[in-house]
């Protein structure tokens, strides 16, 4: 391979990096993610160019072959690295500078496991049996959970994010460079997969680093996106075991050419390329529909919630016959202060998102509008924040029977009832709303619940349980 393009790659992607530390400041905004992705993807799409010139269009298809396929099994490392972040309530804007040392420190982790992977398949041509059997076994593990969130074994994770919370808890802090670590040595373990689909394409050691630098260092960018909703992209799982399999048969008939079995034919590098592309092209594709026809199935049962009298309308009526069903379900005269105080709020927060919601103006708020309306920028933000803010303490106020200024499990069970929802469904709506785990909810939790349910399009939003029924 020609040296000059490997400098200029490597010069490149420092030049990229550089500047991107110098431009970025604290957590990414998704129009700055899109470009530095949009940079780090064009330095490999020329990269590749420049093997195909200069060394073949063999290696370069290689090359775009094993980014694509490293790429996307990188993804499920998204998902532990959420949990490790959730987990040590990493700020935003610390998070870009934590996952670029750990990912430099999985970088060298990888490269010291590359070569000897190397080193060890250029002596022992059997290895690639067994290579070919692990990508098989990975392949039929995501398959057969399709519906799994990607990484798998979520407990698994949560143990090893406890045991790093436990070591910190003793020398102080949450360390930088500690967390760093956890993230680099996470990712080292999940790459047990995806290197040896690499060398599945090529055992050129330094064209597999090249593919696993590639892919990493536009992962940050990726996470800042994605990371939140990656559980919830359908047919993930199936897409990466799809691309496992595919790789496993490649190796497998690799494997079986160079032991001499005559029908065994390798699969050609620009056939790879087309496979793993179309396979990834579809998985988002799929997953871009799929969520999309639920995100509405979620904002319909939303408004579901608040159309209390079930007329297809939310109107003012739905606020006062709730505060009447509230009053009695704990046992407040219709004229007291608590009464008065939760009618009043849900007239306000009513009043507040009209000008925003009915766009027929009518007055009343249709389903159709409901779920065109939420997600769209609030022009009054100011009030609506107030209005949310207001509904959420009237709620605490007409449901805290102890008068301690919150609502435990069993308060928020029965104001969920008044919504329509069952006891096991108010459980599980507490348990995600409790977001300080402290067992009871106070109202910055529930106005924070209450402004995602009208404010946020997204169907694993805490918001979608604000009121205890979905």
């Amino acid at each position: 391979m020609t040296l000059w393009v490997w400098a200029v790659a490597a010069a490149g992607l420092a030049a990229v990096i550089a500047a991107e530390l110098t431009l970025s400041r604290g957590a990414f905004t998704t129009r700055a993610a899109l470009g530095w992705i949009g940079a780090y993807v064009s330095l490999a799409a020329l990269f590749g160019l420049g093997l195909g010139v200069t060394s073949g269009w063999v290696t370069a298809g290689q090359f775009y072959t094993g980014y694509l396929t490293e790429y996307s099994l990188s993804l499920d490392n998204l998902f532990v690295f959420s949990v490790i972040m959730g987990w040590f309530a990493v700020a935003p804007a610390r998070q870009p500078r934590i996952l670029l040392l750990g990912i430099g420190l999985a970088l060298v982790l990888r490269s010291a496991l590359i070569v000897a992977g190397s080193a060890a398949l250029g002596r022992f041509g059997w290895l690639f049996y067994p290579l070919a059997g692990v990508l098989l076994w990975t392949a039929a593990g995501l398959l057969a959970r399709p519906g799994a969130q990607p990484g798998g074994q979520p407990e698994r994770h949560t143990r090893l994010t406890a045991w790093l919370r436990r070591r910190t808890a003793v020398t102080g802090a949450a360390s930088v460079f500690l967390l760093a670590a956890a993230i680099g040595v996470t990712d080292l373990l999940f790459a047990f997969d995806s290197i040896p689909a690499v060398f599945g394409i090529t055992t050129n050691a330094l064209l597999v680093v090249a593919c696993n630098v590639f892919a990493l260092m536009g992962l940050r960018q990726v996470y800042a996106l994605i990371a939140g909703v990656l559980g919830r992209i359908a047919y993930l799982n199936v897409g990466l075991g799809l691309i496992c399999a595919f790789i496993g048969v490649k190796l497998l008939l690799h494997a079986l050419h160079g032991s001499g079995v005559g029908w065994a034919t390798e699969i050609p590098s620009w056939l790879s390329v087309l496979v793993v592309a179309g396979l990834l092209l579809a998985t988002v594709l799929a997953g871009t529909i799929h969520l999309g026809v639920h995100e509405r199935t979620a904002l319909e049962r939303r408004f579901a919630v608040i159309d209390t009298d079930g007329n297809g309308l939310w109107q003012p009526d739905d606020g006062q016959l709730l505060a009447r069903r509230l009053c009695e379900m704990f046992g407040h005269a219709a004229d007291s202060a608590a009464c008065r105080a939760v009618a009043a709020a849900q007239r306000t927060l009513f009043d507040t998102l009209l000008p925003h919601m009915d766009a027929d103006g009518d007055r009343a708020i249709t389903r159709d509008e409901f779920v065109t309306a939420v997600g769209a920028q609030i022009a009054d933000r100011p009030g609506f924040d107030a209005a949310v803010g207001a509904a959420a303490r009237s709620l605490i106020q007409v449901a805290d029977a102890d008068g301690n200024g919150v609502l435990d499990a069993g308060e928020y069970a029965r104001l969920a009832a008044v919504y329509g929802a069952r006891a096991d469904e108010a459980e599980r709506a507490f348990a995600r709303l409790d977001q300080d785990r402290n067992g009871v909810l106070d109202a910055a939790e529930l106005t924070a619940a209450i402004s995602q349910f009208f404010a946020s399009r997204d169907p694993g939003a805490r918001g979608n349980v604000a009121f205890g029924r979905l």
